[in-house]
Order: C-alpha cells, then structure tokens, then sequence
C-alpha cells in the first residue's frame, strides 16, 4: 500500500511485510518540555507537570517547539521519528530516533535530557538499550555528543544547532509513547567507569583497574566474536588451586584449551570456558562468578593478558611476587602461571596447586 506524503497510518496488513519503514502516527502524542536547569527540580516536578494531551494530536514525524532553560526565549524543535521493526509472525512501530535542532550558542557545554513516557505514567519509559531511559546529549561549542548513561545503544548526528539520536535497537513502542520531555542542565563528565574513554590505570566500569588499551578493537567475548577496546583487572588478588581432584579438565581439557592461541588478547574467556566445562571448582570457576559491576563476563586471563596485566602491575597495583594463574593447560597434568617475582611468563604446576589470580573482562 503506498501513502503521499500527507497521509496518516492505516493498519493495513500488507504493512507488516515492510522490513523497516519510517511513518506518521496519528495516535494522541502530548510533548511536554520541561523548563528545567537542575535535577532536583527535574525530580519533584515530573509526576506533577505531565498532564494527558487535550489538545490536538501530533504525529511522529512532525516537530514540536518549546523552550528549555539554556535557549533563553528561543524555541527549540523535537521531531521524533518511528521505525517498524518486521519479526517472525508479526512486527510493530518503535520510536526509533528524536531530532532536536534551531538549539542556539547559549547551550553550549550544557547536557540536553529526554524522556519518553506513557498515557497516564510519571515513570519514563525505557527507549534503547533494553532498559535504558535517559537519552542525554552534550552540546560541546556547539558539537553534540552523547553524554553520560547514552554512549551504548544509540548514535548521533551532529549538525549546526541540531543533532539527531538514533537508537540502535529501539524498545518503545510507538504506541506506547504519549509524551516526551526535554531538559537542559549541567554537563556530566563521562568517565572510563561510565563509559567513556579510558587510559591504563583508570577505573574501569567493573570496579578494577584499566590494564590494557587496543590501538583498535579486538575480537573478545565467550566465542571471540564480540569486538573490545579494553580489559580491566579486579582490584585485589584470590588464591585458589587451577581445578578441583574430581575434574575431567585433563587431557581433553587441555587438547582444546590448546586450539585457543594463548597469546590473543581477547582469547582468555573462550579458553576460561573449557576450563569451567569440566573444573567444579578453582580459580577459572571463581572468576567466572565474579560480579564486579554487576558485569557476569569476568574471566581468568590467558597468557598474553596477564602478561599485560603484569607489565602494568606497578600502575594497577596490589601484586605480590608470587605465582599467577592463567587460564592455559600445557598438558593433562601441568597447568600453566606466570611469575610476577622475577616476571618469568611461563611455569607450570599441577592443578591442585594453590597460586594467587585476578579475573579480568574486556570491554
């Protein structure tokens, strides 16, 4: 069914076949823009100030204006946009970008926050990110970025006096939206803890210490498929023996850990898999349940890691001259750690050996 440009959204089924395709929304859609410079004020005036649309509707794809605290009298316009998303056996419309643009130099080095929400809801809904609800924008000189809590899930366009956002994978239905909020406030600096860039030695998301940083990405993740800038170490050691007496680790164990190189970075959480496929317990098994962050993709780091680990060992700090466990087998019986004594990469001892270990993550 092809529409003009002026038509309005008729749920004809043959729609349902479209992969992807932006439209209008006549549904009611209220747009209220909070005029707001502090998240306190934000806070106690929300359940208050969001009202029910009364008055005519407005559709995806049209813009709204209003005025926040840095445009002064200047009124800036919000155009949000939807996408339909086909799946098996049906599909539906997401709220999929939002367009701000006429903002003036007067938000310059300010955040811009925006909320969606429901018919009758105070609570904001989530948009991207799975749960994600604040969509934040910094307006550096004029060049927008995505700010604090908005780095993962979304992208920008940056133009004069307009940015766009764009979510990766869109969770608000279009239906489901009914009004949208914009603030304007302080700038929040993104740190490498939330999400921003990290250098050896910062603080990771996790909670530990930055120990590595790729010239450009990595393959990573539990099939080395995922692609990662960084790892980070936990910030204190666990002395542990590689994998309890009643193990099936041994030659089987071995023989696959040997098919992933050791010396890939990025490779250690695959090969701290074939370790907990077949240890009950043991340092590969502890640092699979760490939780530092509340992060579950914790590893032991193979050989190339924790040869990264210890060379910045000085910087992260908290090592003791001891043995470190790394998640390699070089036979059925001896398994592998590396020295952080005299830095000798490479000895070997039977799994039931007690030696000191650190899980890592990348990211």
């Amino acid at each position: 069914m092809v529409h003009s440009k002026g038509d309005f959204y008729n749920d004809d089924p043959a729609e349902s076949t479209r992969v992807r395709g932006k439209r209008k929304f006549s549904s009611v859609l209220a747009f209220l823009l909070l005029l707001a410079g502090g998240t306190y004020l934000v806070q106690t005036t929300l359940a208050a100030n969001i009202a029910l649309n009364t008055g005519s509707p407005i559709e995806f794809g049209q813009g709204v204006t209003a005025t926040t605290a840095c445009s002064g009298a200047t009124n800036l316009t919000i155009t949000p946009n939807s996408t339909f998303i086909n799946v098996s056996a049906g599909g539906a419309h997401y709220l999929s970008s939002l367009r701000v643009s006429n903002i003036p130099s007067g938000c310059d080095g300010k955040d811009f926050t925006i909320n969606a929400y429901g018919n009758s809801d105070s609570t904001a809904l989530a948009v991207f990110n799975s749960a994600s609800k604040n969509v934040v924008v910094y307006s550096n000189a004029g060049t927008f970025e995505l700010g604090a809590g908005s780095l993962s899930g979304a992208s920008i366009t940056s133009g004069s006096g307009t940015f766009t956002v764009t979510f990766t994978d869109p969770v608000a239905t279009s239906g489901s939206v009914f009004k949208v909020s914009l603030q304007s406030g302080g700038h929040t600096v993104v740190s490498c803890a939330t999400g921003g860039v990290c250098v050896v030695g910062n603080t990771g998301p996790g909670g530990g210490k930055v120990f590595y940083v790729a010239s450009s990405p990595f393959a990573c993740g539990p099939t080395v498929a995922a692609s990662c800038t960084y790892l980070e170490v936990a910030p204190s050691d666990s002395q542990e023996n590689f994998c309890d007496a009643g193990s099936t680790v041994g030659d089987a164990g071995s023989t696959r850990l040997a098919t992933l190189n050791p010396d890939t970075i990025g490779a250690g959480f695959a090969s701290t898999l074939v370790i907990t496929a077949g240890c009950n317990s043991g340092a590969a098994v502890t640092s699979r349940a760490y939780r530092g962050g509340s992060f579950s993709d914790w590893y032991l780091p193979n050989r190339a890691e924790l040869v990264q680990v210890y060379n910045n060992r000085v910087t992260i700090g908290g090592f003791i001259s001891a043995q470190y466990w790394q998640s390699y087998a070089n036979s059925s019986t001896r398994f592998t750690a590396h020295n952080f004594g005299d830095g000798y990469a490479y000895n070997e001892f039977p799994k039931s050996t007690v030696n000191q270990f650190r899980p890592i993550r990348a990211f």
